[in-house]
């Protein structure tokens, strides 16, 4: 499939045919040094797509009905959005919300179903989540105690609450098995 670039020198409305796909409106085009027909969906397909004077991309096929004429378009490249990885607090509440699941089940473990409980193990999660800095003698609320500890036992501290909820659960916190 050889991609040419011509000048429209001429678009001629050719009739129309009613085919499987509907009715296509028939043109016959100049441009370049070749003249073929194209098949438009629009009864001013010919002139939106091959603009008289102007320079276009086309592709030239001849099968047993004539040469055809179709034009080329320009795929426009993809950039994907940055705005997912640059707004922090699209990001802390993503991590507020994922946090107040694991909480909750934390707490369903422990028999602390109090919303004020669950509440305080996900400001701790998400505190967890978010600070990268190291915190030394803070106050952490775990809904289930309060106490003064470091960022190095409240990491402890939520991995063994969570590694009891998994064996509570009939799992493993590490599982050897996974699918994939």
């Amino acid at each position: 499939m050889e991609i040419k670039k011509g000048i429209v020198k001429s678009v001629q409305a050719n009739g129309n045919l009613k085919l499987q796909h509907g009715i296509f409106y028939k043109f016959e085009i100049e441009i370049g040094e070749d003249v073929g027909e194209y098949l438009s969906k629009s009864e001013d397909g010919g002139n939106k797509n091959f603009p008289v004077g102007q320079e276009k991309e086309y592709q030239l096929t001849e099968n047993n009905f004539g040469k055809r004429i179709k034009p080329h378009f320009q795929q426009k490249s993809f950039t994907p959005r940055q705005a997912f990885g640059e707004n922090p607090d699209r990001q802390r509440m993503i991590v507020k919300q994922s946090s107040l699941k694991v909480a909750s089940d934390l707490c369903i473990a422990n028999k602390k179903t109090d919303l004020n409980s669950v509440f305080n193990m996900a400001d701790q999660i998400v505190s967890w989540v978010m600070e990268d800095k190291p915190i030394e003698n803070r106050e952490i609320r775990t809904g289930i105690e309060t106490k003064s500890m470091t960022r190095t036992q409240a990491k402890k501290d939520i991995a063994n609450e969570m590694e009891n909820f998994a064996e509570q659960s009939g799992q493993t916190m590490y599982p050897e098995d996974l699918p994939f």
